[in-house]
């Protein structure tokens, strides 16, 4: 009943939200936009501007010796010679501010087309960035704010200890601030993240003029941003969301670039991939029904399984006694992808064809198979165990694994499911579940007011792989996102600025 009176209030609340949204247009995102023009004309070597609008050129970006974007050019009185020219190069990223722009699910493939088709080689290639599993963002994010674990990987999650179901969705109605989010410089309110999502092109324009403003204010050299309507973007829009989120990280640049003569480094990155294909939603209860389990709100018996239910993902989370037969009932079902859970001191990954365990030595794991290589490790185990990476026990350090799966079907997975069981979050899921590609989970009323063309949080490439990109040159080769501060910003520790 209260799990109930709880969905209403937020129905409610959501439903008063989407009519404001419709009814009142022009109160949907108030503020001020990016003012940067397009280019006039844009090269490999050249990119020109009228910045001013008076139709004649005042401003160039053009290539150095190496071929990169470099040379900022101003034309002050618009004679056609430039009056001023400043170099990108000629400034140290450890002597001018650096702004870190935290996207929310944009796809490491995505981010290099655009890299690559656009030329924006003012930026350094994008390095691809492999996420803790499940790919949920607040989990990826605390990862690399390096903050205090999460209580649950989602929003809505079960507390063992409690016998209870908790929501920190009302925890964040009445002010409370996540322990990554209380370390940027800029997010949009609470209240101001459902508006982002039900009109993400509205929002997203002025959360990244937003995001200026925080740098303008920033007292500090790194300053650490975050945008919430990106992740509207893309559930909404897919591919088409992605690409407007990135050609408006071209304009955010060029205008930090011309107001500050350079003197700035951006770096930009996300928190997970995206599959960039529309899904449908699939329940579970009546299929544990059958096999004798009951959905419930807390543990009470060997039949109860409390499921972790939020937004509209590839990713569930499960609370039960017996991990083991829950995943025999609903390996049945041809949506579900993945079911891991703990056996002893092994994490059990399955499919619907057989399973296959992993096991954790510190920094060192073993794949071995039970009766089917659902991962397809074994070739890349037995390729490392030949060059002398394995231990006698079959262990291989973790960097050996990383480096050998980055571009695998399933990245870095002995290490991401190991510590998906072993301490991520507070409260760990008994049984996680992984969809297909095409299907997800979550709260059905959601499908009122968006229908998804693109979601997240499995442990395959494509929901799990994005990208770093960087002014600063000091980012090689792959990277956990947990890695990525270390690199852009040696020395950097995140404060906590807001309770």
């Amino acid at each position: 009943m209260i799990l109930k009176l709880e969905a209403t209030r937020l129905v409610i609340l959501l439903s008063l939200l989407g009519a404001w949204a419709f009814l009142v247009p022009g109160c949907i995102a108030p503020g001020a936009r990016l003012t940067f023009p397009p280019p006039v004309d844009r090269s490999t070597a050249r990119w020109t501007f009228d910045v001013d609008g008076n139709s004649r050129i005042d401003f160039t970006v053009s290539a150095g010796p190496g071929g990169r974007l470099d040379a900022l050019s101003y034309d002050d009185d618009e004679d056609g010679s430039a009056d001023r020219v400043y170099r990108l190069s000629e400034y140290s990223a450890d002597e001018v501010p650096h702004l870190i722009v935290l996207l929310d699910s944009i796809p490491f493939h995505s981010a290099l087309e655009k890299f690559t088709s656009r030329g924006w080689s003012w930026f350094d290639r994008p390095e691809k960035v492999i996420p803790p599993f499940p790919t949920m963002s607040g989990v990826i994010f605390t990862d690399i704010m390096r903050a205090p674990p999460l209580p649950g990987m989602i929003n809505k999650y079960y507390d063992r200890s409690k016998g209870e179901t908790s929501n920190l969705i009302w925890d964040r109605v009445w002010g409370h601030v996540p322990p990554w989010q209380q370390r940027l410089h800029y997010k949009c309110g609470y209240d101001e993240n459902g508006m982002a999502f039900l009109r993400p092109r509205e929002w997203f324009g002025v959360e990244m003029a937003r995001v200026k403003s925080a740098l303008d204010r920033s007292p500090d050299k790194t300053t650490v941003v975050y945008i919430a309507s990106t992740s509207g973007l893309v559930s909404r829009y897919g591919a088409q969301g992605v690409d407007e989120t990135l050609d408006l990280v071209e304009t955010l640049s060029l205008q930090l670039m011309y107001e500050r003569q350079g003197a700035i480094k951006i770096t930009v990155m996300a928190d997970h991939g995206h599959n960039l294909m529309a899904s449908k939603r699939v329940e579970f209860d009546d299929t544990l029904s059958a096999a004798g389990f009951r959905v419930a709100t807390r543990l009470r018996t060997e039949r109860d399984v409390v499921m972790d239910i939020d937004g509209m993902v590839n990713y569930m989370g499960m609370h039960t006694r017996r991990p083991a037969p829950v995943a025999d009932a609903l390996l049945h079902r041809p949506e579900v992808q993945l079911a891991m859970y703990l056996e002893g001191e092994r994490v059990i990954v399955r499919n619907s064809v057989g399973a296959a365990a992993i096991e954790g030595r510190g920094e060192r794991y073993k794949y071995s198979v039970i009766n089917t290589d659902v991962l397809g490790l074994v070739p890349i185990a037995e390729a490392l165990a030949a060059g002398g990476k394995a231990d006698p026990d079959g262990f291989i350090d973790g960097r050996d694994w990383f480096n050998a799966t980055v571009d695998h079907e399933w990245p870095d997975a002995p290490y991401r499911l190991w510590r998906a069981f072993h301490g991520l979050v507070v409260h760990t899921p008994d049984l996680m579940l992984t969809l297909h590609d095409g299907y997800s989970t979550g709260i059905g009323w959601f499908e009122y007011f968006i229908t998804m063309a693109s979601t997240h949080g499995g442990l395959n490439q494509v929901n799990s792989s994005t990208f770093v990109m960087t002014m600063n040159g000091r980012v090689t080769g792959p990277l956990r996102s947990g890695e990525v501060l270390d690199a852009i910003a040696p020395g950097f520790t995140p404060r906590v600025r807001e309770k």
